[in-house]
C-alpha cells in the first residue's frame, strides 16, 4: 500500500472516529437533556411526592440494568472490533447471536426478580412508625413493578447496540437513544396528563405510569435497532463471506470470559450513580425522621436531592465527560505502544477538560441555584437550598467518571472496583451522622461528594504509580481556571444584585435574573479564557482575540 493510500485510510478512520464519537457523545447529552426538561411538568403536576415514588422505583431499576447488561453495549463494541480486525467476522457473529440469546433470558429473570421483589425493596426505603408507612410502601411498590417491565427488552437492546459500535457504526445507538427517550416522554406526560385531569388519580398511580414508560420508550429503541440490523444484513453478510482468514474453533465459554474482563469494571462504574442513590433512599428518610421530620417532609428532602438536583447537576457532567472521554481510545493506543510521554500529555489534557467546564458550572450553579429552583420547581422553590449545596458534586461526579475511563485507557481498570467500593462504604457510613450533623437533608449530599472524593483520591494514587504522571500543569492550568471562574462569579454576583434591587420578586424576575446571569457568566468566562490563551491550551485550537502576555498556552 502506498504512502498516501495509507494517509488517506488513516484520515478516513480517524474522521469516522471523530463522527462516531460526536453522534455517541451528541445523543448521550440530548437524552439528558430530555431527560430534565420533563422533570419540570411531570414534577408540576404529581408534586414532591409523586417525584419521590418514581425516583426510589428508577434508582432500582437502574440497578437490575447494570447487573443484567453487566456493561455489555462497551464491552461488545471492544469484542467486536478486536476480532473484526482481525478479519474474524464469524467469531463476532458466534459471540452475537449466542449472547443475544443469554441476554433475552437474563432480561426476563431481571424482570421478574424486580417485580417479585418490588414489596421487600419499598420497605427498605420506607421506614415504619408514620402514619402514611403503609400506603407509600404500597405506592413504591407499585411503582417498582410498573418500570420492572422494562427489564425484558433492554439487555438485548444492548447487546444489539454494542454490536454495531463494533462496526463503528454509531448512528443506530445514538437514533435509538434519543427515539427512546423522545417516546418515553410522550407517554409519560400524556398518560400522567390523563390520569390526573381527566381521571383524578393520585401521586401513586401516576408515578406508575411514568415508570411504565420506560418500557414503551424500549419497544420504539428496538424497532430503531430492528430496523437498522435489517438494513444493514446484506452488508455484514457480505463481510462474513468475504472473510480471508480462517477464523479458530474459538470456544464460546473462553469468548465469553473475555467479555467479562471487559465488561465488569464498566459495570461498576454505571452502577455507582443509582447505588449513591440508594443509600440515599434507605436511608435519608429514617435519618430525618429521627430528627424530627415527617414521613412526607423526608420523602420530599430526598426527591429534592436525588432527582431535582442531580438531575441539574448532570448536564455539565455530561458536557465534561463527553468532552474528555473522547481521548480515551487515544490514550488507550498510546498506552499500547508504550510512549508514555504521550500518555501523561493526553492524560493532562483529559483533566484540564473536565475542570474546564466543571468549575465554572458549579460557581454558576452555586450563584443562580435559588433562581434556578424557583424557575424550575415553582411548587418547591424553597428547596433551592438542596441544589446550593450539592452543587460542587458536579465537580467531583465528572473527575470520577474521568479517572475512571483514565483508569481503563492505561489498563488498571480492576482497581475502579476497589476505589467504587471505597466511596460507597464512605457515603454510607457518613450519610446519617451529616444528616443529623446540618440538621436537614443537605448532609447526605454533602456525603455524596465525600464518597466520590475518596473513590477519586485513591484512582488518582492508582495512576501517578502506574504513569508516574505530574499533576503540574494540570494544576497550574486549574489555578488560571479557578481565577477566571472566581471573575467570573463576582461579574454574576453583581448583576444578580443588581437586578435584583428593581425587579418584582417573581418567578418572571427570577427567570430574568437566571438567563442574564448566566449569559453575563457565559461572556465573561469565555472571553477571559480566550484573552489569556487559557481555551487554545485547553481545547487545542486557536482563537482570534488577542492573547495577553502570560498566556496559559506556555
Amino acid at each position: 500500500m502506498s504512502t498516501v493510500s495509507k494517509k488517506q485510510e488513516t484520515s478516513s478512520t480517524n474522521t469516522g472516529f471523530v463522527r462516531g464519537t460526536m453522534l455517541l457523545s451528541g445523543a448521550s447529552l440530548i437524552s439528558r437533556a430530555l431527560g430534565l426538561i420533563y422533570l419540570f411538568p411531570f414534577q408540576f403536576m404529581v408534586g414532591a411526592t409523586g417525584i419521590m415514588f418514581y425516583t426510589y422505583a428508577y434508582n432500582y431499576y437502574a440497578i437490575m440494568i447494570g447487573l443484567a447488561t453487566a456493561g455489555i453495549p462497551v464491552a461488545v463494541s471492544k469484542f467486536v472490533a478486536k476480532y473484526n480486525a482481525m478479519g474474524e467476522y464469524d467469531t463476532s457473529e458466534r459471540l452475537y447471536r449466542s449472547g443475544l440469546k443469554i441476554m433475552s433470558i437474563t432480561g426476563v429473570l431481571s424482570f421478574l426478580a424486580l417485580f417479585l421483589l418490588a414489596p421487600y425493596l419499598a420497605h427498605r426505603a420506607i421506614p415504619g412508625g408514620d402514619v402514611n408507612s403503609a400506603s407509600y410502601i404500597d405506592a413504591v411498590t407499585m411503582t417498582i413493578r410498573g418500570v420492572s417491565f422494562a427489564l425484558i427488552l433492554i439487555p438485548a437492546m444492548s447487546m444489539t447496540r454494542g454490536y454495531f459500535q463494533g462496526y463503528q457504526s454509531m448512528g443506530p445507538t445514538a437514533i435509538s437513544q434519543i427515539l427512546e427517550q423522545i417516546v418515553r416522554i410522550i407517554f409519560l406526560l400524556a398518560g400522567v396528563s390523563i390520569a390526573i385531569y381527566l381521571f383524578d388519580s393520585d401521586a401513586a398511580w401516576a408515578a406508575t405510569i411514568a415508570t411504565f414508560s420506560a418500557f414503551i420508550g424500549a419497544i420504539g429503541s428496538v424497532v430503531v435497532l430492528v430496523y437498522y440490523f435489517r438494513k444493514r444484513a446484506p452488508g455484514l453478510k457480505a463481510l462474513r463471506e468475504g472473510q480471508t482468514v480462517v477464523s479458530p474453533d474459538r470456544p464460546l465459554s473462553g469468548l465469553y470470559k473475555e467479555l467479562l474482563t471487559y465488561a465488569i469494571p464498566i459495570v461498576m462504574v454505571g452502577l455507582s450513580t443509582p447505588l449513591y442513590q440508594v443509600i440515599d433512599q434507605n436511608t435519608m428518610n429514617a435519618a430525618l425522621q429521627s430528627i424530627g421530620y415527617t414521613l412526607e417532609a423526608a420523602g420530599n428532602a430526598t426527591a429534592y436531592l436525588i432527582a431535582d438536583s442531580h438531575k441539574i447537576v448532570l448536564i455539565p457532567v455530561s458536557v465534561a465527560t463527553g468532552l474528555s472521554l473522547a481521548a480515551t481510545p487515544l490514550l488507550t493506543a498510546s498506552f499500547t505502544q508504550g510512549d508514555m510521554r504521550k500518555v501523561r500529555k493526553q492524560i493532562s489534557q483529559i483533566y484540564q477538560l473536565a475542570f474546564f467546564v466543571t468549575i465554572p458550572a458549579v460557581v454558576g450553579m452555586i450563584l443562580l441555584s435559588e433562581e434556578t429552583f424557583r424557575v424550575l420547581f415553582p411548587k418547591d422553590q424553597a428547596a433551592w437550598v438542596y441544589l446550593l449545596s450539592y452543587a460542587p458534586s458536579a465537580l467531583f461526579l465528572a473527575l470520577y467518571s474521568v479517572t475512571a475511563a483514565v483508569l481503563q485507557g492505561i489498563n488498571r481498570q480492576y482497581f475502579t472496583i476497589v476505589a467504587t467500593i471505597a466511596g460507597l462504604l464512605t457515603k454510607y457510613l457518613l450519610n446519617a451522622p451529616l444528616i443529623h450533623w446540618v440538621g436537614d437533608g443537605t448532609g447526605a449530599g454533602y456525603a455524596t461528594i465525600l464518597g466520590y472524593l475518596v473513590a477519586t483520591g485513591l484512582m488518582f494514587f492508582r495512576i501517578t504509580q502506574t504513569v508516574q504522571f505530574p499533576f503540574s500543569t494540570v494544576l497550574r492550568r486549574t489555578s488560571l481556571i479557578m481565577i477566571i471562574s472566581a471573575i467570573m462569579g463576582a461579574s454574576v454576583a453583581l448583576v444578580k444584585w443588581g437586578l435584583d434591587t428593581w425587579l418584582p420578586d417573581t418567578i418572571v424576575g427570577s427567570l430574568v435574573i437566571l438567563l442574564v446571569g448566566a449569559g453575563v457568566g457565559i461572556v465573561v468566562f469565555a472571553g477571559l479564557s480566550i484573552w489569556s490563551g487559557l481555551a487554545e491550551a485547553v481545547l487545542g485550537r486557536k482563537f482570534s482575540m488577542k492573547r495577553g502576555r502570560g498566556n496559559a498556552s506556555r
